[in-house]
Order: C-alpha cells, then sequence, then structure tokens
C-alpha cells in the first residue's frame, strides 16, 4: 500500500512536469534560422560606404573604378543570387547607386577646387574630363538635382577657359606692319584693356571663377603686355626706316615724309591707356632713337 502511494506521487509529479514543459514550448516563440549573409553584396555595399566617406578636397576615381569593377566581376560569377534574375537586378541596382554616390563626390570635390584659389591645369582637365564622363551615363536624368550640378560645373569650366583664351590672345597679340601708312591698331588694344576693366568689375563673371588667383595676377598683366607691342612696333618701324634718309631729296623732304610721320606715331603713345610705370622710360628712349637718325639726317643734308 505504501508502495502504491510512492509510485502515485511520482506519476503526479511527472505529470505535472510534463505538462510545465508543455506550457513553456507552446508560449515561447523560437526566432527563425537567419540565412547566411550574402558576401559579395556585404563587400560592395560596404566599399560604396567608404566611397560616401572619402574626403571632398581629394578625387577618387580610382577607388570608384575598383568598386565599378569588383561588381562586374561579381556579377560575371553569379555571386549576387540564387538565379539569373536576382543576379541581374543586384548589378543593376548596384551601378545605379554607385553612380548616385560617385556623382555626389565627385560635384563636392569639384567645387573644393573651386572654392580654393590655386586651380591647377591638371585638376581643371580632370574634371572637365569627369563632368563629360558623368553626363553621358545612362543613370543620368535630365533635370535632375545632379543633373543641375554638373551643368554648374561645365559653367564655370566654360568662363574660365574664355578668360585664359582671352588673355592668351592679348599675349600674343602682335603688329609688325613697317610700311609709313601702317598705324597701331590702338582701338584694339583699348578694347582689351576695357575688357580687363570690366572683368575686373564684374568679379571674373561667375563666383567661382573669381577665386582662380591665377586669372587676376595675368589679367593684371595685360595692359603691360600690350604697351610692350606697342613699343616692339614702334622700335621696329623706326629700325627699319633709320638710315633711309639718302632716299630723300633734302632734309625738309626727310622730316616732313619720315621724321614727323614717324614721331607723331611715337607722341601717340598715351599712358592714360596702358598706366605703366616704365611708360617714360620707354618713351624717351624711343625718342631719342628717332632723334638719333634725324641729328644722321642732317649730317648728310649739311656736309
Amino acid at each position: 500500500m505504501k508502495a502504491l502511494k510512492i509510485s502515485l506521487a511520482i506519476i503526479v509529479v511527472g505529470a505535472i512536469g510534463a505538462g510545465i514543459l508543455f506550457w513553456i514550448q507552446g508560449t515561447i516563440i523560437v526566432p527563425p534560422v537567419k540565412p547566411p549573409e550574402n558576401q559579395f553584396i556585404a563587400r560592395i555595399e560596404q566599399e560604396i560606404e567608404q566611397l560616401k566617406a572619402k574626403p571632398d578636397n581629394t578625387f577618387c576615381k580610382d577607388f570608384y573604378k575598383e568598386i565599378a569593377h569588383n561588381i562586374n566581376v561579381f556579377y560575371e560569377q553569379n555571386r549576387f543570387g540564387s538565379n539569373q534574375s536576382e543576379n541581374n537586378q543586384w548589378k543593376e541596382n548596384f551601378e545605379k547607386t554607385l553612380y548616385s554616390v560617385y556623382a555626389e563626390k565627385f560635384i563636392n570635390q569639384a567645387k573644393t577646387v573651386f572654392r580654393g584659389s590655386q586651380w591647377s591645369p591638371e585638376d581643371l582637365r580632370f574634371i572637365q574630363a569627369e563632368k563629360n564622363e558623368l553626363n553621358r551615363s545612362r543613370f543620368l536624368s535630365a533635370g535632375s538635382p545632379v543633373n543641375q550640378e554638373l551643368a554648374t560645373i561645365q559653367s564655370v569650366l566654360d568662363q574660365y577657359n574664355e578668360i585664359e583664351s582671352f588673355i592668351s590672345s592679348c599675349r600674343s597679340f602682335n603688329f609688325s606692319g613697317t610700311a609709313l601708312s601702317d598705324r597701331f591698331p590702338i582701338e584694339a588694344v583699348q578694347s582689351k584693356i576695357q575688357r580687363v576693366a570690366s572683368l575686373r568689375s564684374n568679379r571674373l563673371g561667375n563666383v567661382f571663377v573669381n577665386n582662380c588667383s591665377r586669372l587676376h595676377i595675368d589679367l593684371n598683366e595685360i595692359p603691360p603686355i600690350l604697351f610692350r607691342a606697342h613699343v616692339r612696333y614702334l622700335d621696329s618701324k623706326i629700325s627699319y626706316w633709320s638710315d633711309m634718309y639718302s632716299h630723300y631729296n633734302s632734309q625738309s623732304d626727310y622730316a616732313n615724309n619720315l621724321y614727323r610721320p614717324l614721331k607723331a606715331e611715337v607722341d601717340a603713345l598715351n599712358n592714360d591707356i596702358y598706366n605703366v610705370s616704365n611708360f617714360t622710360s620707354e618713351y624717351n628712349r624711343l625718342t631719342q632713337k628717332l632723334f638719333s637718325d634725324s641729328q644722321s639726317a642732317y649730317h648728310y643734308f649739311n656736309n
């Protein structure tokens, strides 16, 4: 009898324990097993995040190309999905995201250059080439913020190039006519100098271009450059006609038809146009050079 009671007690306790265990298993939600992470997708996502974090003061085209290369390699190896459709979709999404992230980064980097005072030709060539490449992408939407920003970059480059071309034309400006009827094109020179003044007053026509210190320095040199071109013309013309007095019939013939026309051209030098520091010394030198020839002519006709 005692043994029966003990057996019944054990059975009851076991039943209670089984009931508690069943209740626990019935109320606790077992989390689903997480599928294994695609390491190739994770790597591209990580690299794109690293691209976002790149500094704005250094171009990162090489890293961009490396990510694009990895996307293509993983795609060709069918690493992005369990079937071709998934693989294709991941590639398209990654390429679109990469373009968007890199375009924004490039725009910031280009503007960092534009905000500085030192615009290296190498940086400008890169910005132009990269802007052109981004503009050709199938991921660029017309009227999008990226499209507008790329257009802004091009407007900066266009204004810079226009001023550079103008400066180059001034540097190469030359007039070498030696006929007595030739005249230095002073109207063209005045037009160029007036444009320099206009660019200065207009802050070079662009808030970014105005930051380029080299353009300001080069523009400041244009009046002296044009003055030297004028002086070269007069110097060459006086040299060409020097010792030509023997071709004239008399001292007065020489004076009226050679000396005075050349002297009038020298006197036409006007420092109000050029505003250069060496105007007086150059004017006096040319005057003396012409006077020396007239002295030789005087001795020729009076001996």
